[in-house]
């Protein structure tokens, strides 16, 4: 009988270990994973305003804006760093999420922002709903030196979910296979400024959704804090150039934007 009880005890956290397991593994996605504290700049003495002027015209290439351009699929920082990353706006009527990877020394994921959908005076775009306000920031914490980031738009992923698009740096993992990402880091900062596009494709319809992508790489602009000596150390690097040869892009015409992400919707 004790024999009968041990044996059932042991099956019992078996499978519990395994559903404990499983569990763990399906909470493992970074988009599963809770909203971290969003920090107002009042608290991070973040100042957004500088880097406003990068979300303007579209598709035009910006000159003397002291930046020089980065490759995302390289993103390995030199130096250990306590990292954050701050909004700096968004051009998108979808409520995109981002998200982040660090592999090499330092090995995590997370979700940095649930819902990226601008609120307040200074907004590309806004809405009823919207939650973040310009300069708003996320702390990653300490990444340590020879670890690489990369981070990823999970496609109006608040609406979508799972159904989502997920685009990230590297273009062949990419459901189109196309740049979604463009990167820049800024002399004399400790600072690299990011621009993802959302839309799937290249002008035309396509994808599950019919989007037509217009490729302005503005629909979530943000700041990721690396350090200074960081950022000098990828400005000493030949870094090639990437595959699109456009600067950060902002918006011309917003409601000409409202319009045409409505159709695509």
């Amino acid at each position: 009988m004790k024999n009968i009880l041990l044996t059932g005890l042991f099956l019992t956290t078996s499978l519990l270990g395994i559903t404990a397991q499983a569990d763990s593994a399906k909470a493992s996605s970074m988009w599963d994973m809770p909203q971290p504290t969003i920090l107002s700049k009042a608290q991070t003495g973040f100042n957004d305003q500088p880097y406003q002027s990068y979300v303007q015209q579209e598709r035009v290439k910006l000159k003397n804006s002291n930046q020089f351009r980065i490759d995302v699929n390289a993103l390995s920082l030199k130096y250990d760093y306590n990292v954050s990353t701050y909004f700096i706006n968004e051009g998108a009527s979808y409520k995109n999420q981002l998200g982040y990877t660090s592999q090499g020394t330092t090995n995590k994921q997370g979700l940095l922002f649930k819902d990226i959908s601008c609120a307040g005076a200074g907004c590309v775009l806004g809405g009823d709903k919207s939650v973040l306000k310009l300069g708003d920031g996320v702390n990653i914490g300490q990444i340590a030196a020879k670890s690489t980031l990369d981070f990823k738009l999970r496609a109006d992923g608040y609406n979508r979910g799972n159904n989502a698009y997920v685009f990230g740096a590297q273009d062949s993992k990419n459901a189109d296979g196309l740049q979604h990402v463009v990167a820049y880091g800024i002399k004399g900062t400790g600072y690299i400024l990011m621009g993802f596009e959302d839309l799937y494709g290249n002008g035309a319809s396509g994808g599950k959704f019919g989007e037509y992508s217009d490729r302005d790489f503005n629909d979530t602009v943000f700041i990721v804090d690396i350090g200074k000596k960081n950022v000098d150390a990828f400005l000493r690097r030949d870094v090639p150039e990437p595959s699109i040869m456009l600067s950060l892009l902002g918006l011309s015409a917003a409601g000409a934007l409202k319009l045409r992400r409505g159709k695509a919707a």
